[in-house]
């Protein structure tokens, strides 16, 4: 039986229109033909972005050990790259059949769009049918060659026309709508007039019209705006964009044709598709029905399935078969959403029909007038249903990705991340897939959580080392290869993590990008965290051999106290100081991420303005957001370090209440006398680090509905004033693996003892009692 073959994509993320629909169309071709499928879900090459470089790590990942073959995405991969820097780093790979799609790469087959002539032609209608004279261009990067190509034809167009544009007006953009509104920015600040602008993609068209917009211009009386590429959202944009329409389906189909040709030994090709120009509202046209009423032949872009159904509608509009066709017309509808989504498609469709049946039916026939009358109306109800559809779509996927978020944030304890993150991907209906961590040898990796049973593995996965050009361990098999995957890099700034390899599921692309960065925070945390607790316990057993080696050896031990106390410092210091970290990157780090997340809902929320229940939803999603960012700044101030005068403590003890109050489900009290308070700074931060792990192991263990903490001021025996801290809970006690040495109790008794405080425990099942007994300080001589 011959292998399955498994194809490779390298594409620099799915946020945008362009390289989602290209690759949605790659996996539904692989699907049809038989292939296993792995997308490397990278970023732009050459990216100054810290984070997108380090993400290209996944690109280094595939080789032939994992794929038989490679398509790229190269016309956005290639952000910051010529050709010919493309064809230097795809040098690695020339062992594999290779297809390029968007940009002709020396040395491998490639399948790109000649763009030249559709943006010429609309450079034309807007002079010739809306007079414009002065144009001002969003151009690409300077070394961008499609780029280059759009703008030598706009440049020429206009030339011919006897028009020349002022080099001022040209700004170059990165293909992103912020770059866009920068471009326009940077337009409008040289004061120069234009009346026409041309984008050289649509992202960056959509930024500009909100740019134009924000300033007061209208668009499209005051400037007209084209855009490239013709993207599903530029439908929707105001007004409507006009642009060029790219082949993004046929593009990603005919590269799977190609690369299935190379991997049976065909020779290298070179494929060009052409363009077409779309008029819509933003050059100055009125709006325009989306179909030709005077088709006569079936457009070249209609699938094969498109094709049989036009022909079986034919025959059923002939004989009068109004049922049947209506039927036919359906599930022919329904069979295009699910390929393709282009449903606008069969208001073309449809015309051919009725022109081809208008040729054998009788002149002005009222019934073949009926029934192109109700197929027009059942393909323009099932348009309004689609819509609708990708709107409730929407909303789930956000609604989703918020729970999942509130699961993630502040879980930085391994096993709870783990089984916050299998129950995450769960929800977006992931069922299977593999966390990896690069584990600090060259080329290996090992598996840090499986979504599969680890039966008849014969050992822990985590217990695996692994050569990650495997990607999997090979104790897995070889059968994920028949499957289609994502292979999602995470990093933390610049420094590479791991990555996370589930199958294909998410119903928006744009959220895997999301995702990936709030797995990498988390992942991120997780790992500070482990490199905590080891360093605890190793410093941990240390003490504990250096005190059983004082038991032992009396003629060293003034000596060895004083390594203990030497290390039992260095104990306290090292977790100080990595709790800070963590505590700062939760600030700088996290929560910025969860700021762009609520951003992003509210970008998203101004683009469903029009429907109030998916504003009330996205409106909820920026609350919670908000809500998590304030949970872990709480818990960010519990790590940071703390810096305590005398007469500060209590205060600061208010602050660590209120902020367990506002997070936690438990009600906790502070009662201080007036008069209490500690002289001594160290000894002071020790006792309140010892209050706030007893406060923290209430809230969590106990399963509590009060916690007191009572600061009072007491007589010893000899009449000397005594400083009595309690905390106390009405909760269940605490578990008993904690009581008997859990770390944070060690820590406790280590703080106590470097204090020179009373430390007592008493935890029953009635509750428990923390008390720390403060005697008098060195530098009180007097009682």
């Amino acid at each position: 039986m011959q292998k399955k073959r498994c194809i490779g994509v390298f594409t620099a993320s799915l946020d945008d229109g362009y390289q989602s629909t290209i690759w949605h169309a790659i996996e539904r071709a692989a699907q049809d033909r038989g292939f296993g499928s792995i997308s490397f879900l990278g970023s732009r090459l050459g990216s100054p972005i810290a984070s997108e470089a380090s993400s290209n790590l996944a690109y280094h990942l595939a080789s032939q050990r994992n794929i038989d073959g490679l398509i790229i995405i190269s016309s956005s991969l290639a952000t910051f790259f010529s050709s010919v820097d493309l064809r230097e780093f795809f040098t690695q790979w020339e062992s594999l059949p290779r297809v390029s799609i968007g940009m002709s790469i020396p040395g491998m087959s490639d399948i790109v769009v000649e763009g030249a002539s559709g943006i010429s032609q609309l450079v034309e209608h807007v002079v010739d049918e809306h007079g414009r004279k002065n144009f001002a261009m969003i151009g690409g990067p300077p070394s961008h060659d499609e780029a280059i190509s759009r703008m030598v034809a706009c440049k020429e167009t206009l030339r011919n026309r006897g028009l020349i544009i002022d080099e001022r007006l040209i700004v170059p953009g990165t293909f992103t709508q912020e770059s866009g509104i920068a471009a326009v920015e940077k337009l409008l600040s040289t004061g120069l007039p234009f009346d026409a602008l041309v984008c050289m993609n649509d992202r960056m068209a959509q930024g500009a019209l909100d740019e134009l917009v924000r300033n007061g211009i209208r668009v499209p009386y005051d400037v007209s705006v084209i855009g490239f590429d013709g993207i599903e959202s530029s439908r929707y944009t105001q007004p409507p964009l006009t642009t060029v329409l790219q082949p993004m389906q046929d593009l990603g189909e005919q590269a799977v044709a190609m690369l299935d040709r190379l991997m049976q030994g065909g020779e290298e090709e070179h494929e060009v598709l052409s363009c077409s120009p779309v008029i819509r509202e933003s050059c100055g046209c009125g709006p325009r029905f989306s179909y030709t009423p005077d088709l006569q032949e079936i457009p070249r872009y209609a699938s094969i399935e498109e094709r049989r159904a036009i022909f079986d509608l034919m025959v059923l509009v002939r004989k009068g078969d109004y049922d049947g066709m209506i039927l036919r017309l359906n599930r022919a509808i329904d069979a295009t959403s699910a390929e393709s989504g282009a449903l606008d498609r069969w208001n073309d469709y449809l015309s051919v029909v009725e022109n081809h049946c208008a040729k054998n039916m009788e002149p002005g026939s009222k019934q073949l007038a009926t029934l192109m009358g109700a197929a027009r109306a059942l393909t323009g109800e099932k348009f309004g249903r689609c819509q609708a559809a990708k709107r409730v779509s929407v909303e789930s996927s956000f609604e989703t990705l918020r729970q999942v978020s509130a699961m993630l944030a502040g879980a930085f304890e391994s096993e709870e991340m783990y089984a916050n993150l299998r129950k995450g991907l769960q929800l977006f209906g992931i069922e299977d897939g593999f966390l990896i961590v690069f584990n600090g040898k060259k080329g290996r990796a090992r598996v840090l959580m499986s979504m599969r049973s680890q039966v008849g593995l014969g050992k822990d996965l985590s217990e695996l080392d692994f050569d990650y050009l495997e990607l999997l361990p090979p104790q897995i098999g070889r059968s994920w290869r028949e499957g289609q995957w994502i292979l999602m890099p995470l990093v933390h700034i610049d420094e590479p993590l791991g990555y996370l390899f589930v199958p294909i599921g998410i119903v928006i692309p744009a959220l895997y990008d999301v995702l990936q960065e709030q797995i990498s925070s988390n992942l991120k945390g997780t790992l500070l965290m482990e490199q905590v607790r080891s360093h605890e316990r190793t410093l941990a057993e240390q003490v504990e051999l250096r005190t059983k080696d004082l038991i032992r050896t009396n003629r060293e031990l003034s000596n060895e106290i004083r390594r203990r106390k030497e290390l039992e410092h260095e104990v306290m210091e090292i977790s100080s100081k990595t709790m800070e970290r963590i505590g700062q990157d939760l600030h700088d780090d996290l929560c910025q991420h969860l700021l762009g997340i609520s951003l992003l809902a509210s970008s998203v929320r101004k683009t469903v303005a029009q429907n109030v229940q998916v504003q009330q939803t996205l409106e909820r999603i920026s609350s919670l957001l908000t809500e998590s960012i304030t949970k872990i700044k709480t818990i960010s101030r519990g790590l940071l370090p703390v810096e305590l005068e005398a007469h500060a403590f209590t205060a600061k003890l208010e602050a660590l209440v209120g902020d367990t109050n506002r997070y936690a489900s438990v009600d906790v009290k502070l009662h201080a006398h007036p008069d209490f308070e500690i002289a001594d700074p160290d000894q002071s931060l020790h006792v309140f680090r010892i209050i706030q792990e007893a406060l923290t192991n209430a809230v969590k263990h106990s399963q509590a509905k009060q916690v007191d903490i009572i600061l009072d001021v007491q007589n010893d025996g000899e009449g000397c004033p005594l400083r009595v801290a309690t905390i106390r809970d009405n909760g269940v006690g605490l578990p008993e693996k904690i009581r008997e040495g859990g770390l944070g109790l060690r820590i406790m008794k280590n703080r106590a003892s470097m204090a020179q405080v009373d430390l007592s425990i008493d935890s029953t099942a009635r509750g428990t009692t923390v008390k720390v007994v403060v005697g008098r300080s060195s530098d009180e001589t007097e009682c």
